[in-house]
């Protein structure tokens, strides 16, 4: 139910959802609107779009006076960032409507000037090279820890080893967990960067949630990590395109980060999307933890009718090192036992069984349950995964897992520097031994296979043009070229 604040106090509790309820209330007055957005309310979009859309077209609203209690424009949204900041134990948050990537790229941006070189772990998100773009930093890629073919945290041997050789560095950026599922200890790199006093940084994209199924996984917030980011729409209940960013005790650059997102930022936000953002914090602090033991159990329940199906191999906790894990609520698992890849099963399982996993390559599956699953779904999933582990598959090439082959040479340029240079397109045949200007990358999960600067090798190359012809899509290339240095 709606509510109409009372604008002589603003005291705001976790039961409370200031922004959406407030808008809410006004979209419901019924006003006479001359204002944008010029659809009204609904009533201008086109007819089959406003038959699905419903009263949550009267809620796509701007910045208006009357709907922000007479205060500024930003009134409301920031008592309910202090609302997120409380509820996940921020010393700030901050809503953002361009998905986590706006949330990474202002936070590279909030070093600029700290140091030249930033320690990146190689297994980074597209968006982190965006943002090295925009700032001019220059990555200095650490090795990732490699399970059963994946890319996870890097070690704590590899972090310390990294700042010895850049002890100026201006932070570390880490990606946990992987997009993949797997999630590693963070304590100890938390604590060597503060006592080295580095910032961490952390793209937690596809977390913050797991403290709601494990309260001993170490995540952002745990460790008082400087700053961290969200996808808040991928697993947590918004609406997609929407995340969040927050702040440690110890990040110092909090005005240098209120610009970038200033800069990045539309002036003219989607309310409806920080409606959800304010929505979603709400859910998340009252009944968390029954979303997500709901979605563990579910995840569980799949595990234990498939895990001994002997045409399946299923990655759990047993394979990964100490310290490591597999989120509760995502399933990773292989057919190569029966010869059949990742990307044909996940094809059949859209085309024949109605069933669309999160994402597949030539090994594996992945499978993302959520807290709003139903059961019927995970009872199809489980029958299906059945019928293909007990029937042959077309693919014979059963052979081990080949990682990206990811370059361990310096970039030879700043990627802000390789994509100022001029440039030229050419066939991939022809790029081997070129300096990228571009970054090309397998997606999902949009991990970089090379990135402005970095020189191209013909293990490079070829891993493309295989994944390709496995049926994978890559993103980076124009009209299959590649963009380089001319």
């Amino acid at each position: 139910m709606s509510k109409n604040y009372n604008m002589s106090t603003y005291s705001f509790t976790q039961k409370d959802a200031p922004l959406f309820e407030n808008f809410l209330h006004y979209s419901r007055k019924g006003m006479a609107a001359f204002h944008t957005p010029g659809h009204r309310g609904g009533r201008g979009c086109e007819d089959l779009f406003r038959s699905l859309g419903g009263e949550f077209l009267r809620l796509d609203l701007t910045e208006l006076k009357g709907a922000n209690l007479d205060q500024d424009p930003d009134f409301l949204i920031k008592k309910a960032e202090e609302l997120a900041a409380e509820a996940f134990g921020a010393k700030q948050s901050y809503f953002l409507v361009n998905g986590a990537s706006i949330g990474i790229m202002a936070a590279l941006l909030a070093l600029k000037g700290l140091g030249k070189e930033i320690l990146i772990a190689r297994n980074c998100h597209l968006s982190v090279i965006n943002g090295l773009i925009l700032s001019g930093l220059k990555p200095v890629f650490i090795s990732p820890t490699w399970v059963e073919g994946l890319p996870c945290l890097p070690s704590l041997a590899v972090v310390t080893n990294a700042l010895k050789d850049y002890p100026d560095a201006a932070g570390v950026f880490l990606t946990n967990p992987g997009y993949h599922g797997i999630y590693g200890p963070l304590g100890e790199i938390a604590k060597l960067c503060k006592a080295k006093k580095v910032p961490l940084l952390l793209d937690e994209a596809h977390g913050g949630y797991l403290k709601y199924i494990n309260n001993r996984i170490e995540e952002a917030s745990t460790v008082d990590a400087d700053l961290w980011v969200w996808g808040t729409h991928k697993m947590m209940g918004s609406l997609t395109q929407t995340g969040m960013l927050h702040l440690g005790s110890g990040f110092q650059n909090r005005e240098k980060l209120e610009d970038a997102l200033e800069l990045l930022s539309s002036t003219s936000p989607s309310y409806l999307l920080l409606a959800s953002l304010d929505s979603a914090r709400r859910q998340l602090y009252l009944n968390g933890r029954a979303m997500f033991t709901r979605a563990a159990e579910l995840s569980e329940i799949v595990r234990q009718e498939i895990i001994n199906l002997p045409g399946l191999k299923l990655i759990e906790n047993c394979y990964l090192p100490t310290g490591y894990g597999v989120d509760p609520t995502k399933i990773i698992l292989s057919l190569a036992p029966v010869g059949w890849s990742g990307i044909k099963v996940e094809e059949i399982l859209r085309q024949k069984y109605l069933i669309q996993p999160e994402y597949a390559d030539r090994d594996y599956v992945y499978i993302f349950v959520s807290y709003a699953q139903e059961r019927k779904e995970v009872c199809s999933l489980i029958q299906a995964l059945t019928n293909f582990a007990t029937t042959a598959g077309p693919d014979c090439d059963r052979g081990r897992i080949h990682p990206p082959p990811w370059n361990r040479q310096p970039l030879q340029l700043s990627p802000s520097e390789a994509v100022n240079k001029p440039v030229t397109y050419l066939n991939l045949q022809e790029v081997t031994g070129k300096i990228a200007a571009g970054w090309v990358a397998a997606y999902p999960p949009g991990i970089p296979l090379w990135v402005p600067g970095e020189q191209i090798s013909s293990a490079m190359v070829e891993w493309l043009i295989s994944f390709q012809r496995q049926g994978g899509y890559i993103r980076g290339l124009k009209k299959n070229q590649v963009k380089v240095i001319q």
